[in-house]
């Protein structure tokens, strides 16, 4: 965001007047010559013009983009663009047919892991039984024997805690399932304004996939940027006006919040204005209307 430029008037150039330059007359020698006029003196510079104000843009104070928790196909979308929603409502659904097989197939792999787990530690209670038995009587086994129990031994408890830790991941995914059934619906975070719709019915989401755009109404701020000077003018809690351009009116409001430091790019200050319009006013104000900002007086 750019702010926009204090307006000023150029300073009057002063014609330099042609001393010395002037022919001298005829019959009329150069000592006797009429001297050069004295220059005029300068005009006073005027005033710098009247600021209009600092640059700025209405925000909301809240703008998420709604995602669903899980995978799945859009059964329904029940808002549109500009639709006022009430937190809790339902912005959209995925068809649950879906999950429920995806959950089916899960709770079959669980079944699988642990039968592969069981495998495994009957295996392993078969080879350290027999580890024992070599233990107690080594002087009757070779050594070969002793050492290749001992890595059958090693190897089964390897196997058991793979075969765990496949447990331990199928039975995650099966709840996750299981919560997933019961959250086919996707709902609006706080109450607001659906501002874009990103996805029809039939789209396949998935978790981090943005379904609507959802912004707070009413409660509106400008972000505005102001030249370190006059930003120094200023303190959280001054009354400011803004002007609407595309309205003409003016939205009074105060400074909620002033950057500590100069942007780099810009070398501005941004600060952010909240405000406070009139009850009639309120419903015309949307986010994205440029405004000019000036000091209350």
């Amino acid at each position: 965001m750019h702010p926009m430029p204090h307006r000023r008037l150029l300073p009057l150039l002063l014609l330099p007047l042609l001393a010395g330059c002037a022919r001298p007359q005829p019959g009329v020698e150069p000592e006797a010559a009429a001297a050069p006029a004295p220059p005029a003196p300068a005009a006073p510079a005027p005033a710098s013009a009247e600021r209009t104000g600092w640059l700025g843009v209405v925000l909301a104070t809240q703008s998420v983009d709604v995602t669903a928790d899980s995978q799945g196909r859009l059964a329904a979308v029940y808002v549109q663009i500009g639709d006022t929603v009430r937190q809790g409502d339902r912005l959209a659904s995925l068809d649950p047919r879906l999950v429920a097989q995806d959950l089916e197939m899960a709770r079959s792999g669980l079944v699988a892991t642990e039968a592969d787990a069981g495998r495994a530690a009957a295996e392993l209670s078969e080879a350290q039984a027999r580890w024992d038995r070599r233990r107690k009587n080594p002087e009757i086994f070779s050594q070969e024997d002793l050492a290749e129990s001992e890595l059958r031994v090693t190897t089964a408890r390897s196997t058991v805690e793979v075969a765990q830790a496949r447990v331990a991941e199928q039975r995650a995914r099966v709840r996750q399932l299981e919560t997933s059934v019961g959250q086919t619906d996707i709902r609006a975070p706080f109450a607001g304004r659906v501002a874009e719709r990103f996805a029809d019915p039939g789209a396949q989401v998935g978790p981090g996939t943005p379904v609507v755009r959802l912004i707070s109404g009413g409660d509106l701020q400008v972000r505005a940027a102001l030249p370190p000077d006059d930003a120094r003018t200023l303190a959280p809690g001054s009354r400011v006006l803004a002007r609407i351009r595309d309205l003409g009116l003016d939205v009074p409001g105060r400074i909620a919040r002033i950057a500590p430091a100069v942007d780099t790019a810009s070398q501005m200050v941004f600060v952010e204005i909240h405000l406070e319009p009139a009850p009639q006013l309120a419903g015309r104000l949307q986010a994205g209307l440029v405004v000019d900002v000036r000091a209350a007086t």
